[in-house]
């Protein structure tokens, strides 16, 4: 007897070749007719004997099944005690320690998690976070650190800063440099540093400062000028992008002069933000007059949808959602041909990863047991300038989980974990569970719990069948693109 526990997930391609989808083992096969017709009434918890799959001509998908065990995934969501949140702090320590140095900034983006569009967030101001709230910061990140390396030797851990505009707050950032260096260079010398930055306040002296001491810089840019000063703007509402594009390209020859006299300098990246009303084509166009500024492309995504006002009036208007979809479908067509990689924009590639390829392949998230959260408080821990511990810098601050002065609140991690995962009781049968992206963010209330939205899983499906479509038309036609992906 065999039992389907989730019911196949079917996709064609655009050659009209027809693909089942697996999410006990993530196995991708292809199907002929007989299968196809056979998979399309199956559903989960249904049972069918050996003999039925041998009398309808199906013994090698019966074979399949047994082999490799296919359909037979329930998601049951875990019970978080605090004794497994204490051994995970343990065994595993913190990775990455986000100081919040600053809830100041000197822009005012339209769609910014700060603006009054986002329901549960916090607003814009004037704190900074002190040398003191820092310090603490990192000794109790250290500390944690210190007993996790007794476990795992090869620990690696990092140091960022986030905003408001973290720039704005520069001091603070040299004198945590500087004193992470001072005392504790030898239990971690290849301490990486990140900071993300609008740009405008960047100048010869920091950004020497910050690539000869291990950052990885991040540098939001959307594009060409129209675009980017149509929502990035000063808090008077001043166009940026002149001075952010100039200030870019200092940052780029600053690098470029560290790696010509073989000085070790972190690559920086540029962040992209579109929304319903950004023109892909144009933006291509400009990336690719610009190769120095488009071979630091890092990361296209689209402003939030969830807990938002921000998609209404025009963004909802019908040619700018379907003259981005031709796009998206001409760039597919590219990347057909085996010489795209090799020709085609940083820009655009990282569109074709980012709608296509991580989405289907859950990257971010792989291994998925526990779907598309992470351990609160271990993966990352945020710290903002009053002091407060949070999950990360994303989330709104209904969800504190400790604070410097007494440290991680375990009982409050594992409790958040628990009523995160009791909001998805629906999902035990879902056969698109292994590569759920669902986090925290997406379900976040007021702090009172985590809802799911009641469409959220229909677009998700939607999506992700869809990208299972695009990716293996592509591989058809290509199948050496991305490789390093994939690997």
């Amino acid at each position: 007897m065999i039992q389907f526990m989730s019911t196949p997930l079917l996709f064609t391609t655009a050659e009209d070749n027809t693909y089942c989808y697996d999410n006990s083992t993530r196995i991708v096969f292809p199907v002929g007719d007989t299968e196809q017709q056979f998979l399309q009434q199956v559903d989960a918890g249904s049972c069918y004997d050996e003999d039925d799959f041998i009398q309808h001509g199906l013994s090698a998908l019966l074979e399949q099944i047994r082999h490799y065990r296919l359909f037979q995934s329930v998601f049951t969501p875990p019970v978080i005690t605090e004794q497994y949140m204490e051994e995970k702090i343990l065994s595993e320590g913190i990775s990455h320690l986000c100081l919040i140095v600053t809830d100041a900034c000197n822009f005012r983006c339209k769609y910014c998690i700060y603006s009054d569009h986002y329901y549960y967030s916090k607003s814009f101001a004037n704190r900074h976070m002190s040398f003191d709230t820092a310090k603490a910061s990192i000794d109790y990140f250290m500390n944690v650190n210190r007993i996790a390396v007794e476990y795992n030797p090869n620990i690696d851990i990092t140091i960022g800063f986030y905003g408001g505009e973290t720039l704005l707050n520069w001091r603070l950032i040299r004198q945590v440099v500087e004193y992470t260096e001072q005392a504790y260079s030898l239990l971690f010398p290849n301490l990486v540093y990140s900071i993300t930055t609008n740009a405008y306040l960047l100048s010869e002296e920091n950004i020497n400062y910050m690539l000869e001491h291990r950052f990885s810089i991040s540098v939001s840019l959307d594009g060409h000028p129209q675009n980017h000063d149509r929502n990035r703007v000063t808090i008077d509402n001043k166009p940026t992008f002149a001075k952010v594009f100039s200030n870019l390209q200092l940052l780029e020859r600053i690098y470029q002069e560290k790696v010509a006299a073989q000085k070790p300098a972190i690559p920086y990246g540029i962040l992209i933000t579109y929304d319903n009303l950004a023109d892909f084509e144009e933006m291509e166009a400009f990336f690719a007059s610009h190769p120095d500024i488009d071979q630091r492309v890092q990361r296209v995504s689209r402003v939030s949808d969830m807990n938002t006002s921000y998609y209404g009036g025009e963004q909802q208007l019908e040619p700018f959602s379907q003259r981005r979809g031709e796009y998206i479908h001409q760039l597919i067509t590219r990347s057909k041909n085996k010489t795209f990689e090799d020709t085609a924009t940083q820009f655009s590639k990282t569109v074709l990863k980012s709608i296509i390829f991580e989405p289907m392949m859950n990257l971010p998230y792989n291994p998925n047991e526990l779907r598309g959260t992470c351990l609160p408080g271990l993966h990352k821990l945020a710290v903002d300038s009053e002091g407060r511990f949070h999950m990360c810098e994303k989330i709104n601050p209904h969800y504190p989980i400790g604070d410097i002065h007494h440290g991680l609140d375990i009982s409050m991690q594992a409790k958040y974990m628990n009523e995160f995962f009791a909001a998805l009781k629906h999902c035990a049968n879902c056969n698109l569970s292994n590569v759920c992206n669902l986090c925290y963010v997406i379900a976040e209330t007021d702090g009172k719990g985590f809802r799911l939205e009641t469409d959220y899983c229909r677009r998700f499906r939607e999506g992700i069948v869809s990208s299972f479509s695009t990716y293996y038309s592509i591989m058809e036609s290509n199948p050496h693109l991305f490789q390093d992906l994939r690997e």
